[in-house]
């Protein structure tokens, strides 16, 4: 029988990011990783005819959205293993075969087993297609140590439990790593209805009827409206079922009807789960919600963003009109797409520019100044659309919007993925988050800030740096601060009164267990900073919806560092692995892989 070795902890995975940089898929298709019995950790793992021998190195070669097909035979999960098959960000499947180059999923003729997992999660891989084994005797090195145990059951508390009122205090609020901000609660996937297996983006708004604030949250499933007028117990309205996907994108209009006398809300939601367009209405919060129309006009999408609105209500600013911009669909390469909301039941599709290209995302901004004299027939005011379309920032004056104008397209260096981005509070700054550059170049969170001020010559003049490698992914600017979902580092808060250096002044760690701020895609997908009452919602990729409040100060301080703990001689437990014990165990680190028996 041949032995069998794991891949230990983050150690194991870190050096095989370290070894191997990762492939940079987003927009577009999603690859599959190949796993089998006779494989071998390196390339990308995706040829069916040239697998790979573990999962974790497979997840490490992929991005969100990816799938990794797992051919028989019987594999022994290291404990970082264990997440990574409990997750959805990356699908994990068994049950396939390497005779017909992994065809087809058949659980029961292609045994896939899993060893190393307690008995509470086999209900979840068998929808996996794997078998759980766990009667490995004379096999120790199967059994799970001790402290991974407990992090396995400080994990499914988190992920099963309502929490309340938790103040950060001495760097933790419970479990959760803090600085300048308080859990006011956590509502876990496992407590909502649709027992959803992942969370997405995230949009808030406050109900101009009665003043009641709510949360609308992109599930792997549907969407899902809570009431979070009281922060400390959320509820859920209701949830409408859509499309599986990974990805889903929220955002919400209202607006005053006269001939109801009252305020009427409408939730616009994306998917990249072949679902179009879905219009929610609503106006019966806290009683209920429904879905009135699927626009289909294209069948995916990656983001929905709505123009020339009020943040905290979605309502039209004062003298224009709010209009629907849809980005990356399948038509058209991806360009935005714009429609009019006159009837907010069914938006009429105003124009598609053909020069624009794939748009991953999207902000707008109008002006006023003498930048005004950049724009298409000087139109004054000017309404900005600032579009992230993965290698550049470009700059449209979209005021006529049967006729857009680019006025400008920039990218910077170190670009890897130009993701999204919002504008400082003086529309003088944009501030570029890049989804891949930490993964691909090696850095830690790097939040880019690009000048504006001539809106033909954008510049980049500062950035933030974080004090670890976890990706930025969205940021919206309230006043002089800055809101970020960072993945597995949760929310980030910075000091922009400056905005050309941005500063550290509050932080939330949503994905507290396992511990582990690298670049993966896991933990907060979005941020929503606008309802009246201050509060901050995070929706977190595995851990659900997190209600917060922040306690920063312009001006104030900067977290302490992180104190790096002593090496483990024992080699367990969730927590940092020094850089230098990292580099002393390369070669232990290269030989130790999961294979299989």
């Amino acid at each position: 029988m041949k032995s069998i070795i794991t891949v230990t902890g983050s150690l194991g995975l870190v050096l095989i990011s370290l070894l191997h940089p990762p492939v940079s898929a987003h927009s577009g298709s999603h690859p599959v990783r190949y796993v089998a019995a006779n494989g071998t950790d390196q390339g990308d793992c995706s040829k069916p005819s040239a697998p790979c021998a573990s999962i974790a190195y497979a997840v490490n070669q992929s991005s969100k959205g990816d799938k990794i097909y797992v051919a028989s035979g019987t594999y022994h999960a290291g404990e970082m293993d264990i997440f990574y098959l409990l997750n959805d960000m990356v699908a994990v499947k068994g049950g396939f075969s390497t005779k017909d180059q992994f065809a087809k999923q058949n659980p029961e003729k292609n045994l896939t087993t899993i060893t190393g997992i307690p008995a509470e999660y086999r209900e979840k891989l068998d929808s996996k297609g794997f078998h759980l084994l766990q009667d490995a005797k004379g096999l120790p090195e199967q059994r799970l140590k001790p402290e991974y145990l407990k992090l396995l059951d400080r994990y499914q508390k988190i992920t099963t439990s309502v929490e309340k009122q938790l103040t950060c205090s001495g760097g933790q609020a419970g479990e959760y790593p803090c600085y300048n901000v308080d859990l006011e609660s956590h509502l876990p996937l496992s407590q909502l209805s649709s027992s959803p297996s992942s969370a997405n983006d995230i949009w808030g708004y406050v109900d101009l009827n009665n003043n009641r604030e709510y949360a609308v949250m992109g599930l792997f499933n549907g969407t899902v409206l809570i009431d979070v007028s009281d922060p400390v117990n959320p509820v859920e309205v209701d949830t409408v079922t859509g499309a599986n996907s990974t990805w889903r994108d929220v955002k919400v209009y209202q607006y005053f009807d006269d001939a109801a006398q009252q305020y009427k809300a409408y939730a616009y939601v994306t998917t990249e789960g072949q679902g179009g367009l879905q219009i929610i209405d609503l106006s019966n919060a806290p009683e209920s919600i429904e879905l009135v129309n699927t626009i289909n006009v294209f069948q995916t999408a990656h983001n929905v963003y709505l123009g020339n609105i009020d943040y905290a209500n979605g309502t039209a600013l004062d003298g224009h009109e709010a209009y629907l911009y849809i980005a990356g669909s399948n038509i058209d390469n991806g360009s935005y797409r714009v429609f009019d909301l006159s009837d907010p039941v069914n938006p009429a599709l105003v124009t598609t520019p053909s020069s624009a290209g794939y748009v991953h995302d999207a902000t707008n901004l109008i002006i006023n100044d003498a930048r005004t004299a950049q724009c298409s027939d000087g139109h004054n005011p000017c309404e900005i659309f600032v579009d992230f379309n993965e290698n550049t920032v470009d700059i449209w004056d979209t005021t006529n919007k049967s006729a857009p104008f680019k006025i400008s397209s920039t990218s910077y260096a170190g670009a890897s993925y130009t993701h999204s981005g919002w504008y400082s509070d003086d529309k003088n700054y944009v501030f570029v988050q890049d989804e891949l550059d930490e993964r691909n170049r090696g850095v830690n969170t790097t939040l880019y800030v690009m000048d504006i001020q001539d809106l033909t010559s954008p510049r980049v003049v500062g950035s933030y740096v974080g004090s670890t490698p976890a990706i930025d992914h969205n940021g919206f600017t309230l006043g002089d601060k800055y809101y970020m979902s960072n993945y597995k580092r949760g929310l980030t808060i910075l000091d922009v009164s400056n905005p050309a250096t941005p500063k550290e002044i509050g932080f939330f760690d949503t994905y507290p267990i396992p511990e582990a701020n690298d670049p993966q895609f896991d933990g907060a997908w979005g941020a929503y900073p606008y309802l009246p009452s201050g509060n901050i919602l995070v929706s977190d990729i595995s851990n659900g919806l997190f209600v917060l409040k922040d306690n920063s100060q312009i001006g104030g301080t900067e977290p302490p560092p992180v104190p790096q703990p002593e090496p483990d001689s024992g080699g367990g437990g969730g927590g940092s692995t020094s850089l230098w014990l990292l580099l002393g165990l390369t070669l232990f680190g290269l030989r130790r892989k999961l294979m299989p028996q």
